[in-house]
């Protein structure tokens, strides 16, 4: 009854590889349509990690999901193209071959060199459809094996950051001298995981030899854990049992380079350009009718031309950098708490804070000068920006006194620095910003 069973699945399965073109086309097709709709969310994901990473730094661990999602990205729209495009060939061909059946070369009468060459490099044109199936079959599973190459490595260089966080805490809580404690764990994280790509890029080399496959057991399977590569570990080692899936995963390194070196190409035309231009350029990001909605921590008005004699000045508040001058102008300001939390966050700190003395203190934080000309008794209000979506202060300049023709705001932030374990609060030049008056 078993073996029964056991067959009639078999011949499931073969019917169902002999009909999977269907599927892959259908499959690719919407995979391509979802992909171009979702291109425009996915590049989002970088402004939704800007805002959080103004308040801490840790959340720069978000930057490898993003890498991993947008090279996933990438790597589908080509690759699925690419499938639609070889099956797209193979189905013409089958329909060619209905209409002409093999090729004939006795009534192509060609010379005998062009003849000998066709011939040995046609075989058949049956062999030429097998050929075709085989290759778009290939492309399309070769396809979601570099997608979960890519979340294993992503999550390798996640327990990376995860370490280098640890040690940065413990030395902060601890002293420098407790990060010796992780050192070691770090370090053998990093050999570890330096030879089983080693064991992977070279086709399990190492499993073969008897010697050390003993100490490399447990090596492997904790970073089958770590990189969940055991999702995909089937569809590995059924492509190295032969000789043309050995040749798909030994193409994979030269592939996953490539692509890297693609996607970092960088094509300079310019040569009378120079690097270190900022004082001499002008920002779309100092502008909101041109920032394009783009997170930024760059401080900005609504235009760089000016009709009504009003300027709307917005100065974005990044907490990891102002917390701690915020703490040290006003240290009667006790800070709420920050994190992440379900529903909601009941911070009796935040619930009792004084907004006129919390709004005062962010505002002493900055001096602003018009054509060098100090602006005092500014009036600032707290904002979140109805595009960039930073929360911040907003403030409005009157500077219809002003002739028209070109100005330029300074903006002078005050930093904190320690020199010689003393902690000093002096204002730094931040960004100028020109407008035009009219």
């Amino acid at each position: 009854m078993e073996k029964n069973k056991k067959n009639s699945f078999t011949k499931w399965l073969e019917i169902l590889q002999q009909e999977s073109w269907q599927l892959e086309l259908l499959i690719s097709g919407f995979a391509i349509f979802l992909l171009a709709e979702s291109y425009d969310p996915v590049r989002n994901l970088d402004n939704q990690i800007n805002l959080l990473l103004s308040g801490s730094a840790y959340y720069a661990l978000l930057y490898i999901p993003y890498q991993v999602i947008l090279g996933a990205w990438y790597v589908l729209i080509i690759n699925l193209i690419l499938h639609v495009l070889l099956r797209g060939l193979w189905i013409s061909t089958i329909g060619l071959r209905y209409v002409s059946g093999d090729i004939d070369f006795n009534k192509l009468n060609i010379s005998p060199k062009f003849d000998r060459f066709l011939r040995s490099k046609i075989v058949s044109f049956d062999l030429y459809i097998q050929q075709l199936e085989k290759l778009c079959s290939a492309v399309f599973g070769f396809t979601f094996l570099i997608i979960f190459i890519l979340i294993s490595g992503g999550l390798y260089v996640v327990g990376i950051f995860i370490m280098a966080m640890a040690m940065e805490g413990i030395s902060t809580t601890f002293g420098d001298l407790w990060v010796l404690v992780i050192v070691p764990f770090l370090l053998l994280y990093l050999l570890g995981g330096f030879i089983y790509f080693l064991d992977f890029i070279t086709l399990g080399w190492i499993k073969r030899q008897k010697g050390i496959a003993r100490v490399y057991y447990p090596i492997y399977r904790f970073f089958s854990v770590i990189t969940l590569s055991f999702i995909y570990r089937p569809i590995y080692y059924n492509l190295l049992d032969n000789k043309y899936g050995r040749n798909i995963v030994l193409f994979l390194i030269p592939y996953l380079i490539v692509f890297t070196l693609i996607a970092s190409l960088n094509v300079n035309t310019y040569a009378f350009l120079p690097r270190n231009r900022t004082l001499q350029s002008i920002s779309n990001d100092f502008y909101d009718d041109t920032s394009e909605g783009r997170s930024s921590y760059s401080a900005s008005i609504s235009s760089k031309f000016i009709k009504n004699g009003f300027v709307q000045l917005f100065l974005p508040y990044v907490a990891r950098n102002d917390d701690q001058v915020i703490e040290a102008i006003c240290p009667d300001l006790k800070p709420a708490k920050t994190g992440i939390f379900f529903f909601g966050n009941n911070d009796p700190l935040r619930d009792n804070m004084n907004a006129d003395l919390a709004l005062d203190c962010h505002a002493q934080r900055f001096k602003i000068y018009v054509n060098d000309s100090l602006i005092n008794d500014l009036k600032y209000r707290f904002h979140e920006h109805p595009t960039r979506k930073n929360l911040g202060l907003l403030t409005v300049l009157d500077v219809g006194y002003l002739p028209r023709g070109e100005h330029a705001i300074k903006i002078n932030v005050k930093v904190l620095e320690s020199n010689k374990g003393k902690d000093s609060l002096f204002f730094r030049e931040s960004v100028i910003m020109p407008f035009w008056k009219e």
